[in-house]
């Protein structure tokens, strides 16, 4: 049988449909784990600054959910310098969802200060244990794999960067429970 123009433009609209079947099917589940389609409800949303910052009974709920984030991160840092690589992809995730929490809760405005200095001294330990966590993704890929030639002198450093998160994270778990 030889192909006339119609046979060609039918088979053409079949290709161009499945094309756009396929990228709707794929494109979907990558949007929903990104958060793009259903962005989920955080303790942390609705947050309205005054001048003098939040009270403890408008903010805690929040500065618990940025806890429970950095107890989570905390862990899987600590299992990436164990060895565990999945770790680290894991660790990143969280560390996108802290970011976002962050700045649902006001990103900057955390650090403040607002009348109740011990929230004050709160948020100023959550944001440093969250820069340290950020800091230590940045470098952490140099603590898996063959190092490159002449990189074999950065997996310590990288390891040191990565343990330097611990004391950050205990002065803000330490506030979190003085004020819970």
């Amino acid at each position: 049988m030889t192909a006339t123009v119609s046979n060609i433009g039918a088979r053409t609209s079949w290709i161009v449909r499945s094309i756009f079947v396929w990228a709707t099917l794929l494109a979907v589940p990558a949007a929903i784990a990104c958060g793009v389609v259903a962005d989920t409800t955080t303790a942390c949303d609705g947050l309205v600054y005054k001048d003098v910052g939040l009270t403890r009974a408008e903010y805690l709920p929040c500065a618990g959910e940025l806890m429970a984030t950095l107890d989570r991160q905390a862990t899987q840092i600590e299992n990436m310098l164990s060895g565990d690589e999945k770790a680290l992809s894991e660790a990143r995730t969280t560390l996108r969802e802290l970011r976002r929490l962050l700045k649902k809760a006001g990103w900057r405005d955390l650090v403040e200060r607002w009348d109740d200095r011990a929230l004050t001294n709160l948020n100023v330990q959550i944001w440093n244990a969250f820069n340290q966590h950020e800091a230590c993704l940045m470098v952490a890929g140099q603590l898996f794999g063959r190092a490159p030639l002449g990189d074999e002198k950065n997996r310590e450093p990288a390891r040191s960067q990565c343990k330097a998160y611990r004391g950050s994270y205990q002065d803000a778990t330490s506030a979190y429970r003085r004020l819970r």
